[in-house]
């Protein structure tokens, strides 16, 4: 199995995805090029942020197309920001049938897979859904304020609007993990993700998903996970 994977972000999601593949399917390695990939290899491309991401499309699409047969699976991860998952899913997908449009693909990869991994609203979102890093009784006013305002070792974090005075959900997401994890005397930052790439971290979200239905978003990477190799618990 070869697995192309472009991502949105420069920092945290190429640290992410390659620590979280490394955990759940170390048969894979990681390539520069897909002209490169032999079996067994994945190529983990950043788009460098939204909407400039969705030019990398084409360029991946070209590479694949130019490697017959060489790539099973391309995932593209987004964020959805302050869309709908669904607005943001059909934006990568119109996205996605505009390069493929009058190409050779049909004939030169019959069998590739396209998956559009929507991360909702933001993968600091998703890292919201360790339900052991919440403190039952937080100490910061910030996060007693937070957590009353939303508690996400409950709720789904998906679910979560943004608190007032901030311009959009996915900044609130990030300060709210920000302030969950240094209660738990652990930083974050998008250049040093800390402790959320560690397997335990992955395996609480997955365990989660299992238990109670949310990070649904979520569920889409693991179905990636589980098609890429990954042989479940």
């Amino acid at each position: 199995m070869n697995v192309v994977l472009l991502v949105e972000g420069a920092e945290t999601e190429p640290r992410v995805y390659e620590a979280w593949l490394r955990h759940r399917i170390p048969a894979l390695h990681r390539v520069a090029n897909v002209a490169d990939l032999t079996a067994d290899g994945y190529v983990l491309v950043s788009g460098k942020g939204y909407p400039s991401c969705y030019r990398r499309i084409a360029g991946l699409l070209k590479d694949i197309d130019a490697n017959p047969g060489r790539v099973q699976e391309l995932w593209i991860c987004i964020d959805s920001e302050e869309d709908t998952y669904e607005a943001r899913y059909a934006e990568v997908h119109r996205a996605v049938q505009a390069e493929l449009q009058g190409s050779r693909m049909a004939r030169t990869n019959p069998s590739l897979e396209i998956r559009i991994i929507i991360q909702h609203c933001c993968i600091e979102t998703w890292f919201l859904g360790h339900d052991g890093f919440l403190r039952a009784g937080p100490q910061s006013p910030q996060l007693v304020d937070f957590k009353r305002f939303y508690d996400v070792s409950t709720d789904d974090p998906e679910r979560m609007e943004k608190y007032p005075g901030y311009v959009t959900r996915a900044s609130f997401h990030l300060a709210y993990l920000k302030a969950m994890l240094i209660e738990r005397s652990h930083r974050y930052t998008k250049q040093r993700p800390g402790v959320v790439i560690e397997p335990s971290y992955f395996e609480a979200l997955r365990a989660r998903c299992a238990r109670t239905g949310h990070l649904p978003s979520f569920r889409h990477l693991l179905a990636a996970f589980e098609a890429a190799g990954d042989a479940g618990p």
